[in-house]
């Protein structure tokens, strides 16, 4: 692994110039050393992924093969089914719970309630009466492990509105947990996820709601908050995502073109491909767009990739001969870098600047890397854009990332082939792309919507 990631990856001399020879060599010794006393397929992992993560965070990893997995799976002996901690169980039904809650009214704690998140429906409730200790009760649950009366989660008050204690997993083992009271009416909980009361109703905002539906959306969708501002949820830029992202683009492009201000919503994406984003473009442009180029390392086993790629898109397509083109260039000038084009810029002036949307706010945060964060580069060289949110992952300075199999068919390993031409004067990857407006803990990310709503309309 050292030897083909030293050869072949795209940011190996990048670091090592960063961080020192001395240091490196440090920490291959000491890894070395662990990997004498590891044994097992997850140990082995565990060493060989902690020598990698030295470099970066991002388009880096190795990973057991399903084969090798299958072979330790079928060698394992059976462990254990962790128990349901004893005695941690609350008689209550949800219609008892209903009736406690009426009875209480007004006097009934804002914690108290019915409340629900994905599989689990529970009712929170006090421990004793005046007790600032509170048990989330299982009223009813999608997962088989758990039955109605089991504690889910305990918790204590630590201040007004917010708690901490203990969740058990979906395996009955526990964790530790804060929990938040959010939302206008107090009617959302985070904790762990965004859990919803269902009793007493929650009233929530149309902000709300539509945050709510973007935790959970696999597509892309578009919302109309009110008369002046739509928007656009953007759960991943993955290739196999963009016919939807232009589908949805299609169907509400005239409303978009007659709004004053968009909101795009990427957060926690996924990377993918820049060809996933190009139909948003038009609707930022405010003028000629310039984006930095890479350059790709020359090496046998990276033109065997780019030989590969042109085989998945056929080498007598148009991929697939420029794919063997780099290939062929490739293996002109090993040990070298290669330079795609005859020059490192280039400069996007193919649009026509839209008098709508007249503002656009995209929200980002430590969830972005790869593609999102080569989307906000090229977005905020718009003069409408601007960015809200949180530093993003920081994965773009070296990129193109590609897979080869360890000789014993056990390992996967995933390094990259190319690098940014930004570098060294612009870095993404050390402290991520930051936002023009940085939202901080005061704040909830559940309100990050309505506050750029806000923003955006000038309240």
């Amino acid at each position: 692994m050292v030897t083909t990631f030293e050869q072949n990856d795209a940011g190996f001399q990048l670091v090592l110039d960063r961080k020192g020879q001395a240091a490196y060599a440090e920490h291959t010794q000491v890894l070395r050393a662990r990997a004498d006393s590891a044994s097992g397929l997850v140990a082995c992992t565990q060493v060989l992924d902690g020598w990698l993560r030295w470099f970066r965070k991002g388009h880096i990893g190795i990973s057991p093969t399903e084969q090798a997995q299958q072979a330790e799976q079928g060698a394992a002996t059976p462990v254990a089914t962790k128990t349901h901690p004893a005695g941690r169980t609350v008689k209550l039904t949800e219609a008892e719970l209903v009736k406690r809650l009426e009875r209480a009214g007004h006097a009934r704690h804002p914690l108290e309630g019915v409340w629900t998140m994905g599989a689990y429906r529970v009712g929170i409730v006090r421990q004793s009466k005046d007790s600032t200790r509170f048990d989330a009760v299982i009223l009813a649950s999608e997962n088989a492990n758990w039955k109605p009366g089991m504690v889910k989660v305990e918790l204590q008050q630590q201040a007004v509105g917010r708690y901490a204690g203990t969740f058990y997993m979906g395996d009955y083992s526990p964790e530790p947990v804060e929990a938040l009271l959010m939302g206008t009416t107090g009617g959302l909980l985070k904790m762990r996820n965004i859990w919803v009361r269902q009793v007493p109703a929650a009233a929530l905002s149309r902000a709300e709601q539509v945050q709510l539906r973007a935790m959970d959306a696999e597509r892309p969708f578009l919302e109309r908050l009110n008369e002046r501002t739509v928007y656009l949820c953007i759960p991943s830029f993955a290739f196999e995502q963009k016919r939807s992202i232009d589908s949805v683009l299609a169907a509400n492009d005239a409303l978009i073109r007659s709004s004053e201000n968009l909101i795009i919503d990427i957060r926690n994406g996924t990377g993918g491909s820049d060809a996933s984003y190009g139909g948003l473009i038009p609707y930022l442009y405010t003028g000629p767009m310039r984006t930095v180029g890479v350059k790709l390392r020359a090496t046998e086993l990276n033109a065997a990739g780019y030989a590969e790629y042109a085989d998945m898109f056929g080498r007598d397509s148009e991929n697939g001969r420029w794919c063997m083109d780099v290939a062929t260039r490739m293996r002109a000038a090993l040990g070298s870098w290669l330079e795609l084009d005859e020059q490192p810029w280039s400069v996007d002036s193919s649009h026509t600047a839209l008098p709508f949307p007249q503002r656009v706010g995209i929200l980002c945060n430590e969830g972005n890397g790869s593609t999102d964060e080569q989307f906000l580069l090229e977005a905020r060289t718009s003069a409408k854009v601007k960015l809200f949110g949180r530093p993003t992952f920081g994965a773009l300075d070296v990129s193109n990332m590609r897979r080869v199999n360890s000789p014993d068919g056990c390992y996967q390993l995933g390094y990259t082939m190319s690098l940014s031409h930004r570098l060294p004067h612009m870095p993404v990857d050390v402290m991520g792309i930051q936002p023009d407006h940085y939202l901080d803990e005061g704040i909830p990310e559940m309100d990050w919507v309505g506050y750029v709503q806000g923003v955006l309309e000038g309240r």
